[in-house]
């Protein structure tokens, strides 16, 4: 019968209700403990597969007047260009025109930054802007307005308060 020896001990501490708190504590714990996996997770492209870091930009107010305008999208070491030709029959009808770009076979995580520039051989000037990979699952979209002459600068990103 020394097993029952300490029955006092845990007498008071069922009086004193102390185990209510402690199975309290005990389900936060093991609430905290399933989720810290979640967290935890990496997101990146993989750029395997259908995982693959896109850039889609999108040249607005584009005119009859708009000259030839070359597009680059630089993510780490890799660079694509795109060139918007004004003498497509084909652009003719809309004022914008969208690209594409994909990047198979590199790796980008959350955060990683890319750079879209835009140069007009009206002006030859290179704008640029800057943008980091969101968390989402989904292309990275750069609007570039090119009315204001040249090659606009002045486009918004949609992922800005990254």
């Amino acid at each position: 019968m020394e097993i029952f020896k300490n029955t006092d001990t845990i007498t008071i501490l069922l009086k004193r209700n102390h185990i209510k708190p402690i199975v309290v504590t005990i389900l936060i714990v093991a609430i905290v403990f399933t989720n810290v996996s979640l967290f935890a997770k990496v997101t990146a492209e993989s750029g395997v597969g259908k995982d693959v870091f896109k850039v889609v930009v999108t040249l607005f107010g584009i005119t009859n007047s708009t000259k030839d305008i070359t597009t680059l999208v630089n993510v780490k070491d890799q660079t694509k260009v795109k060139v918007f030709n004004a003498e497509n029959p084909e652009g003719e009808v809309e004022d914008k025109v969208s690209y594409t770009m994909t990047f198979p076979n590199l790796t980008v995580n959350d955060g990683d930054p890319y750079t879209v520039c835009t140069v007009s051989v009206e002006d030859f000037e290179l704008n640029c802007q800057e943008g980091k990979n969101s968390p989402l699952n989904r292309p990275e979209f750069v609007d570039i307005n090119v009315s204001g002459g040249g090659s606009g600068g002045s486009g918004d990103e949609e992922n800005e308060g990254d």
